[in-house]
């Protein structure tokens, strides 16, 4: 395993020594855990972007809305 050192606020390291006692949790593992869900939050927006720049091209694309219409249409005919 390897250290990093981390330089911060006298206030910082107290909310973190006192969350730590909360929740019975090293220091170095509530570091851990907040750096891996921050990266996994910046991937899921970044999918999101993605996803709402294509819904805006694909809006555009007289093609696209019709098949989405065509593939409704079939899920009526399968509930009936």
């Amino acid at each position: 395993m390897k250290t990093i050192t981390l330089k911060t606020e006298e206030d910082f390291f107290e909310y973190l020594d006192k969350l730590s006692k909360n929740l019975g949790k090293p220091k170095s593992q509530i570091i851990r855990e907040a750096v891996l869900e921050y990266g996994e939050k910046i991937k899921r927006e970044k999918i999101h972007k993605k996803m709402e720049n294509l819904a805006k091209k694909l809006s555009k694309d007289k093609n696209y809305l019709k098949e989405i219409k065509e593939f409704e249409m079939l899920g009526e005919d399968i509930i009936e």
